[in-house]
């Protein structure tokens, strides 16, 4: 069976690396200033291959950001799908903020680029220890991405975290099932 990539995206300073770091005990470098992961940086683990992709924002928009993602998705869809299992990191507190600013922010175009490509995304929304009002801040997150309040009713989509804090269990919990049931998938479609 040909391994599935687990990619990381989102806006940089999202803490992409920092939830890596968390999730799976990877040696990633970490800044407190945006632009650390410069190119895709691959890791191979036991039954996957996890991608951490460059911030989008700093130093490129999100057409450069789309050609080194679909460079990504698309080498995966020559390996007959589903091979590629996509997580968005979203800094919680900053994209209430931008959201508020912007018509059309990076977060949600690249949200909405993700279900273009069929992939159906796990949103990371991390640093939750810098957010009051979590219910109230959750709620409009989902509904500035496209999908309707409560966030609650999309557990399987959605996931609070704040890697500073070390809380990212419910995030591995549904990344392990989102493998486990490609997996099943694949092996179906291999019978076949």
């Amino acid at each position: 069976m040909k391994e599935i990539e687990v990619f990381f995206v989102g806006r940089a300073n999202a803490g992409k690396s920092a939830v890596l770091k968390e999730l799976f005990g990877l040696k990633t470098r970490i800044g407190r200033r945006p632009g650390v992961t410069r190119a895709p940086v691959r890791y191979q683990l036991d039954s996957f291959i996890v991608i951490d992709l460059p911030g989008i924002g700093f130093r490129r928009g999100l057409n450069g950001y789309r050609r080194v993602l679909s460079d990504v998705i698309e080498g995966e869809r020559h390996k007959r799908r589903p091979r590629s299992l996509g997580v968005q990191v979203i800094d919680g507190k900053s994209f209430l903020e931008i959201t508020e600013r912007h018509s059309k922010p990076l977060d949600v175009d690249l949200f909405e680029y993700l279900l273009d490509f069929e992939i159906d995304p796990i949103i990371a929304i991390n640093k939750m220890d810098k957010i009051k009002e979590h219910e109230a801040s959750l709620d409009k997150i989902v509904s500035r991405l496209g999908m309707l309040p409560p966030y609650k009713q999309w557990a399987d989509r959605v996931v609070p975290i704040s890697a500073k804090r070390h809380d990212v269990a419910q995030l591995k919990w549904l990344i392990s099932h989102r493998l486990q049931d490609m997996k099943n998938k694949i092996r179906e479609s291999e019978v076949l």
